[in-house]
C-alpha cells in the first residue's frame, strides 16, 4: 500500500522532472484515494460528483490523494468515498478524472487510466512552446513503417481525429539530431486529449524507434498548415467517410 507521504514525495518530484511521473501513477493504484459522492442518493449504484473540466468543459471526476483535501474541497455537501486507487480507476472507466484539482492538478483521460490499468505504464507527455525559427520541417525519404502500422490501428478508435501526417524534425540547436513529427487533424477542443490518447496507444514504437517523436495538432474544421502543403506531405491515415470508428472508452 502506497502512503499518502510517499504519494506526495512522488507529487513534488513529477512537478520538478515531468519524467518521474509514470513512478507516481503507477502508486495511485496502491494508495487509498478519495472521491466525491451525492449526500442523499436513493440509487442502490454508486454516483460520484463530476464537474466540467475548464480546458474542454468535458466532465471530469475529482479525485484526492489526501482525505482532508477532499473533505476541504466538499464544504458539507456531499459524502467522501474512500477506496483503492485501482478499484477506482476500475469502477470509472471510460469516465476523465482530475488529480487533486485544488492543487497542482492533472487530468488522465480514459485512454491513459485502461492502459494504466493493463500495463502500470502512461506515456509522459511533455507540453512545450517552440520558438519561430526554432526548427524546420522536412519531407521524409521515407517514414518507419512500424509507425505507420502503429497509427492506422490506433488512430480509428480516437474517434475525433480525421487525419495524420508524419514529418522530419529538423533542430537549429548544434548537435541536436533529427527527429520525427506527427501532425494530427482533430477537433478544436480535443486537441490535448487526442495527442495524449495517441501517445498512450504508440508508446511502446515510440520506445523502439531510434529519433525523438514530437506531436503537432491542428483544427481538422480548417484548413491544413499550409506547411504541409508545400512539403506535398501525404496522409498517412484519413478517417473514413461514413464510418467512423468509435472509441471504447465513450
Amino acid at each position: 500500500m502506497t502512503t499518502l507521504e510517499e504519494l506526495n514525495r512522488l507529487i513534488e518530484t513529477s512537478l520538478k522532472d515531468p519524467g518521474t511521473e509514470p513512478a507516481l501513477f503507477r502508486a495511485l493504484l496502491d494508495a487509498t484515494l478519495y472521491a466525491h459522492a451525492p449526500l442523499n442518493d436513493p440509487s442502490e449504484r454508486l454516483h460520484l460528483v463530476m464537474f466540467p473540466h475548464p480546458f474542454d468543459r468535458t466532465l471530469t471526476i475529482p479525485i484526492f490523494t489526501d482525505e482532508a483535501k477532499a473533505e476541504f474541497a466538499a464544504r458539507g455537501n456531499v459524502r467522501i468515498i474512500a477506496m483503492t486507487g485501482r478499484q477506482l480507476l476500475e469502477i470509472t472507466m471510460g469516465a476523465s478524472i482530475t488529480l487533486n484539482p485544488n492543487d497542482n492538478w492533472c487530468t488522465l483521460y480514459p485512454e491513459e487510466i485502461c492502459e494504466l490499468l493493463a500495463s502500470g505504464m502512461i506515456a509522459t507527455v511533455r507540453k512545450d512552446e517552440l520558438q519561430e525559427g526554432e526548427t524546420q520541417c522536412f519531407k521524409l525519404n521515407e517514414i518507419p513503417v512500424p509507425l505507420v502500422k502503429a497509427l492506422k490501428k490506433s488512430l480509428p478508435a480516437i474517434r475525433s481525429v480525421e487525419v495524420a501526417y508524419v514529418a522530419g524534425l529538423k533542430w537549429r540547436e548544434a548537435n541536436r539530431p533529427d527527429g520525427l513529427l506527427i501532425v494530427l487533424g482533430g477537433g478544436a477542443h480535443s486537441a490535448e486529449r487526442e495527442v495524449r490518447a495517441a501517445a498512450t496507444a504508440l508508446q511502446d514504437v515510440f520506445a523502439r524507434l531510434e529519433q525523438s517523436v514530437d506531436m503537432l495538432h491542428f483544427d481538422s474544421a480548417q484548413a491544413k498548415p499550409g506547411w504541409i502543403h508545400e512539403l506535398g506531405l501525404n496522409p498517412v491515415y484519413r478517417r473514413r467517410r461514413g464510418s467512423p470508428a468509435a472509441s471504447p472508452y465513450n
